[in-house]
């Protein structure tokens, strides 16, 4: 089972989202253990960047995939579970190059921008797609 972190810059506003966020969440402990961070901002001098989870910063100047990719890139990156991902969500000015400098990899969720509350929801989404992927579920045709 993978260990998954999400920081996330900023609150979700209630309303469609948040509860989409909420449910996507409900269904991903068969496939890993994900906890939220939010926070308001991120500096770089987090005390949190020096542990041994890998980080995936969301960001328009990341690698794009596609969803079986991403899945078989999840549990590489995961090291098969022994290792923590992080994934942060920026904020609407984006990572500061003190943030950058802590990435393992930059990760686009596409050649859109999106809000951070968007970007979250597909994260989970596709959270969600690379588990039911990995276990041989039918959600992904």
């Amino acid at each position: 089972m993978f260990t998954i972190n999400i920081v996330q810059v900023g609150k979700m506003k209630k309303g469609p989202l948040a509860e989409l966020a909420h449910e996507l969440h409900k269904r991903l402990p068969p496939y890993a253990r994900v906890q939220l961070r939010t926070v308001k901002e991120l500096t770089g001098a987090e005390s949190w960047w020096g542990n041994d989870s890998l980080k995936i910063l969301l960001s328009e100047k990341g690698k794009t995939t596609d969803s079986i990719a991403f899945a078989q890139a999840l549990t590489t990156w995961s090291d098969h579970g022994q290792r923590a991902v992080t994934f942060v969500v920026a904020g609407p000015h984006g990572f500061s190059p003190a943030v950058l400098k802590h990435a393992d990899h930059l990760l686009s969720l596409s050649q859109m921008t999106f809000t951070h509350e968007m970007a979250y929801v597909i994260l989970l989404e596709q959270l969600y797609r690379a588990g039911t992927i990995l276990a041989g579920k039918t959600y992904h045709y």
